[in-house]
């Protein structure tokens, strides 16, 4: 299998598109631009989905018929459901006249419309956006929403992540040991593997005591005892990324400091960050860690959330 057929998730049949959601509010452009670029390396289609939330506008919750195609035709009817899938895919297929694009416009909630499509999707693309009145990136509902529920990768690109910068080479992937990160490193390997880069497995350790001494001394034995083990525990989560791309170079560093400031700074030279959702301190009920909340926000490059499969 060569890098440009490789899917995400390994084995069967050809895998399904890439799908990108989009509100029409000014902030899709990166997303759109990502997921294209993105299913233009995969060899996919691109669904390019809009959801027209004023449907359920004053609906009864979870009443079906808000969603419904009939509940669409009415809307356009009436001029209240414009067609803003359909303004971007020109725009796509414009620039790139190989990919299968296709605009879906559904009614009800945005998330929902997303949702629907994870079982076929190679990955959902979602934007994210606005600050808060100190300056801080908030995560959109529909972002969050998707980052934390769905089963297949999602692809978090924040407004002002410049996608026709000149790629790096660099994919970035968080490694702590968890299943989580180590379904993330089978994403940076194929990632790397479509984009011809490298991988680089971030490690991170933060406030270590050994002996009742907290270490920060870096030329001491338990520093060295610390890394080792970090270290280990990277190989052992990589294992099956390595093997399934063992033309993939790759790179382990071991960093000290809090793990979503470390992964953060990292996105300023990374063309891809990819993270599992939760890490090894996760709350197993937490659908979205604290680490990965805190990166999404701050990422300065298109950020990937992996979930590990089921346990069988």
């Amino acid at each position: 299998m060569t890098a440009q057929e490789y899917e995400y998730v390994r084995g069967g049949a050809s895998h399904g598109p890439v799908v990108v959601g989009v509100d029409g509010s000014g902030t899709d452009e990166p997303a759109v631009a990502w997921a294209a670029l993105t299913a233009a390396r995969h060899r996919v289609p691109l669904r390019v989905v809009h959801s027209n939330e004023v449907a359920v506008a004053g609906a009864v919750q979870d009443d079906p018929a808000a969603g419904s195609d009939e509940t669409l035709s009415a809307l356009r009817e009436h001029g209240e459901a414009p067609r803003v899938a359909d303004q971007l895919v020109e725009k796509v297929r414009a620039q790139y006249p190989g990919v299968d694009v296709e605009a879906v416009e559904a009614a009800g909630a945005a998330s929902q419309a997303l949702m629907d499509k994870q079982e076929s999707a190679l990955v959902l693309v979602v934007g994210s956006g606005r600050r808060g009145g100190i300056g801080e990136r908030i995560l959109g509902s529909t972002s969050l929403n998707i980052a934390m529920h769905a089963a297949c990768p999602v692809a978090v690109v924040n407004p002002g992540v410049d996608v026709s910068a000149e790629p790096v080479g660099r994919i970035v992937v968080g490694v702590d040991g968890s299943r989580d990160s180590a379904a993330a490193a089978e994403i940076a390997w194929a990632t790397a593997a479509a984009r011809g880069a490298r991988v680089a497995c971030i490690s991170t350790w933060y406030l270590e005591v050994v002996g009742g001494v907290v270490i920060t001394d870096e030329d001491s034995e338990q520093r060295d005892v610390i890394e080792t083990r970090q270290r280990e525990r990277v190989e052992a989560a990589i294992r099956a990324a390595r093997e399934d791309f063992p033309d993939v170079p790759y790179d382990v560093e071991i960093l000290n400091g809090p793990s979503s400031k470390v992964l953060a700074a990292q996105s300023d030279h990374a063309d891809v960050l990819v993270i599992g959702t939760r890490g090894r301190g996760g709350f197993a009920g937490k659908l979205l860690g604290s680490v990965s909340h805190k990166v999404l926000q701050a990422a300065r490059c298109p950020v990937v959330v992996v979930k590990s499969r089921p346990e069988k």
